[in-house]
């Protein structure tokens, strides 16, 4: 039988929407095989450079200045008038791209990769090739792009139950809008480490297995602010250990791990990029990162408490995540570095109210895989 073929629509804006398109890769590989072939596509900024301009300018404000998203993302959402029930601007490549790959299904991970998008698809390969949309955002409200949206699109596959009513509110038939739970690599489901396994993980990096471990994240576009944060944590002593880190900006972890080793009064690893996330959110105590939603589901997979960095302001992308974490009283916000000490300070002093936090967390834990998902969406095409 020849394979199935899968096109993800991606842009490289943040790094969490390419983190689901490789995970919808690594899936098909383990569900299928060679059965089904799965190609992913930066069908924004590849397509015309007004739109490379556009990815490059959102990661500039959310390293520098994500307070102005507020101004970008409201200019963003107008989007539709560029590509109005069709795609404009970078037709020709992507018409292209269809015709080369000739998908039987395709699934866009991100928000300004659907409306137009779908249509395009079907105009040119036919109605029978199927059109989904998976929707990272935790709910909906101010921060949820309207661009996420396509009532033409033969599925939406939301995160969470809230997500999928705001799809349904903005007009997506009820029967075509199914929640799929978090999107993550397959590790991320593996059983939870061991004591053992942590101890001899968290040795590995030269750190104590009895000590709170605080992990600090930064994300796709580099954004972090790590020496602010450390420097904040200094009135504590040496009663934790940090890990932080820096990704691919090797330039950023030559000048932290210096800086830390002569200023800090606890031991800090700042690492490059990782590709063990399951492993480090389980091992750490508790995890600062932005309000992603990405690194938002990774950590409530792997059980790990979050304080959500909004230094420089939250971003409205950010914040259906923060709305749906603060409701169940499993997430922290700081505005500024000085506020993640008195956060710190108080769980190494009452470790019973970090566990409750945990213990809330537990649950959320046990989620399905994207399996079911991805076998509706290519089992359903032709």
């Amino acid at each position: 039988m020849a394979a199935k073929r899968l096109l993800v629509l991606t842009s490289a804006t943040g790094g969490g929407h390419d983190a689901h398109a490789r995970a919808t890769a690594e899936w098909c590989a383990r569900l299928y095989g060679g059965e089904v072939e799965v190609t992913i596509a930066h069908a924004l900024e590849d397509s015309h450079r007004f739109y490379a301009y556009g990815v490059a300018f959102y990661n500039f404000i959310q390293r520098r200045a994500p307070w102005f998203h507020h101004i970008y993302y409201n200019f963003v959402e107008l989007l539709e008038l560029l590509n109005p029930g069709t795609v404009s601007l970078g037709r020709d490549y992507y018409v292209d791209l269809l015709r080369r790959v000739q998908p039987h299904a395709v699934l866009g991970v991100m928000d300004c990769l659907n409306r137009g998008y779908f249509e395009l698809a079907k105009e040119t390969l036919g109605p029978a090739v199927k059109c989904a949309t998976y929707c990272t955002e935790f709910e909906g409200g101010y921060g949820f792009s309207r661009n996420w949206v396509n009532p033409r699109g033969d599925y939406f596959l939301a995160r969470t139950e809230e997500a999928r009513a705001e799809a349904i509110r903005r007009g997506v038939p009820a029967e075509r809008a199914l929640v799929a739970e978090h999107w993550e690599r397959p590790d991320f489901y593996a059983p939870a480490i061991t004591a053992e396994e942590k101890t001899e993980f968290l040795s590995g990096l030269g750190l104590a297995a009895d000590r709170f471990t605080l992990l600090l994240s930064t994300g796709g576009a580099g954004a972090q602010n790590h020496r602010a944060l450390l420097a904040s944590l200094f009135p504590l002593g040496d009663r934790l250990q940090v890990i932080a880190l820096c990704g691919r900006d090797e330039a950023a972890r030559a000048r932290l791990q210096p800086w830390a080793d002569q200023a800090s009064p606890f031991p800090v690893r700042a690492l490059g990029f990782r590709d063990d996330m399951p492993v480090l959110l389980q091992a750490s105590s508790a995890v600062v990162a932005r309000a992603g939603a990405t690194t938002a589901g990774e950590a409530l997979l792997c059980g790990c408490p979050i304080v959500f960095n909004a230094l420089g302001g939250i971003m409205p992308q950010e914040m259906p995540t923060w709305r749906y974490f603060h409701a169940r009283r499993i997430g922290h916000l700081i505005y500024s570095a000085n506020g993640l000490r008195p956060i710190i300070s108080r769980w190494l002093d009452q470790p019973v109210e970090l566990e409750e936090m945990r213990v809330r967390v537990a649950p959320m834990r046990e989620t399905p895989t994207p399996a079911k998902a991805l076998t509706l969406l290519l089992e359903s095409s032709r």
